[in-house]
């Protein structure tokens, strides 16, 4: 089995280079394409050269500038999409840049190729949050605004929120419902695995739908468009999306994990997890065996990311 990891990063070039070592160990069959946000420091900083060995690791040479929330997000992801359908794989896994593989490749593709009809590992639940692809927000390129850096832009763009209220209220009294492509908006985290049959639907679907203008003015596209693709074409082939993550109580972002999480990893059955930073807690580096023996004493120590880290070979 040939799988592709398809990774979005932004920052830690360090971190990036130790999982792109923890995925694609010397002689692996993968491969994995890298997009980084145009706009960030790591791109400028890596542009022409490489982090691992070319023949299995691809940046892709012309990246998207990633708004948080914005359906730039979609765009990146086609991106990779259209990469590993060239490609060609049986398998491809979205991550991030702090992501990180909770189990090794043998039982991840034992997994996979045991599984029956090549399941659709993602989330996508029916009837959830679907304001956030009906409604219309004018501020939707200034989601993430820091009021202390940006006042005057952070201001502009709570009058243009209500403003967006306004207009779409009056849409609504008007019965101008806004279009439903695939029937109703489903939500998942935007992190799958999906058998090639599905990025090839992807790479057919996501170029018209993002042509057509319809993810102007939607608020985290990333976690409706995709999975309610997903579900509409193979609603019998949902699986769960086997990540580890937690999100705090109001939060719109996971938390960091630590080594008081690896109980709780051990025991989860994932196949990766979210999100890891080697600044805040190391232990990443060292997890538990994939059977679940506890990591030795003082495992995750290690500040050097550049040597032995391997993720599922500890």
């Amino acid at each position: 089995m040939r799988m592709t990891y398809l990774i979005l990063a932004h920052e830690d070039e360090a971190q990036l280079t130790a999982l792109l070592a923890a995925l694609l160990p010397p002689g692996s069959p993968d491969r994995a394409f890298v997009h980084i946000d145009r706009r960030s420091a790591l791109w400028r900083s890596l542009r022409g050269r490489s982090l691992h060995d070319p023949a299995t690791v691809r940046f892709i040479a012309d990246p998207v500038a990633v708004r948080w929330g914005h359906w730039s997000q979609i765009e990146a992801t086609l991106r990779l999409i259209r990469a590993a359908v060239h490609e060609g794989c049986d398998y491809a896994h979205l991550l991030s840049g702090a992501d990180w593989p909770l189990v090794p490749r043998e039982v991840l593709v034992y997994a996979l190729s045991t599984a029956d009809a090549s399941p659709c590992y993602i989330e996508a639940e029916a009837g959830t949050q679907e304001a956030r692809m009906q409604n219309f927000r004018l501020d939707a390129r200034w989601l993430r605004l820091d009021p202390e850096r940006d006042r005057l832009r952070y201001a502009a763009s709570w009058e243009l929120r209500r403003l967006s209220q306004c207009l779409d209220a009056a849409r609504n009294r008007l019965g101008l419902v806004r279009s439903r492509p695939w029937g109703e908006w489903r939500k998942g985290w935007t992190w799958w695995s999906l058998p090639e049959q599905a990025l090839r639907l992807l790479a057919n679907e996501l170029p018209r739908l993002i042509a057509s203008g319809r993810l102007t003015g939607t608020v985290c596209a990333d976690e409706h468009v995709i999975p309610t693709i997903i579900a509409a074409h193979f609603p019998d082939r949902l699986a769960g999306y086997r990540r580890f993550i937690v999100w705090p109580d109001g939060n719109s972002s996971p938390r960091i994990l630590t080594r008081n999480d690896l109980p709780a990893i051990a025991a989860s059955g994932a196949w990766f997890g979210r999100k890891f930073s080697a600044a805040k807690d190391p232990f990443f580096l060292d997890l538990p065996h994939w059977d679940g023996r506890p990591a030795a004493a003082g495992a995750g120590d290690r500040g050097d990311l550049g040597k032995g880290a391997s993720g599922w070979n500890a």
